[in-house]
């Protein structure tokens, strides 16, 4: 073919080549903002039903949370032999560890490791405890379907149920306040 009928044939079909380099673009785009936004996928490791789990075994536990193992994310796997139906292998992992590795510790009947789970654990707390006093946190900093937070900072699950975000900026500040509240307990 002959550069002049080239270039015909190419001006014939310029809508498609446009369309073709937008949708990549749009497509890449698409990707690039995903895998910012969500570095570890999306997921709904959903903080509220993990307070709402944790509360329920203290009610059947004299009060404590999980507690006892070898790790503290080891004990925060015991949730799963006390609410089989509840707690899945997803909602374990936190938002960073991926499920099959959970689900197989599990299906072997192991408890979690640090490297199996994607919460920050506080073990040794009751429900009658100061209510101020975090139970635990995503370890990445993720927020409720694995976004990343602007700012940073964390979705922080306390001793009463309720769930809050603290702000990066305040991070620094809240665990030094956390250490202060468990030194404080009388045990």
């Amino acid at each position: 073919m002959q550069v002049p009928g080239l270039i015909a044939s190419l001006q014939r079909y310029r809508w498609l080549v446009v369309a073709v380099v937008v949708v990549a673009g749009l497509v890449g785009g698409g990707y690039a903002w995903y895998r910012e936004t969500y570095p570890y996928g999306c997921s709904h490791c959903c903080d509220k039903q993990l307070a709402s789990l944790l509360l329920q075994y203290a009610d059947l536990h004299g009060g404590w949370f999980p507690k006892g193992e070898a790790t503290p994310e080891a004990s925060l796997s015991l949730l799963r032999r006390e609410f089989p139906e509840w707690v899945t292998a997803n909602l374990l992992r936190g938002k960073t560890v991926p499920e099959a590795a959970v689900q197989a510790r599990l299906d072997d009947g192991k408890l979690l490791t640090p490297d199996t789970c994607g919460w920050h654990y506080i073990e040794g707390l009751r429900k009658s405890d100061d209510p101020k006093l975090a139970l635990f946190w995503d370890k990445a900093g993720l927020g409720h379907f694995g976004e990343r937070l602007s700012g940073g900072g964390h979705r922080v699950g306390f001793v009463d149920g309720w769930v809050e975000y603290v702000a990066g900026d305040r991070w620094e500040e809240f665990v030094a306040e956390q250490q202060r509240l468990r030194a404080a307990l009388k045990r």
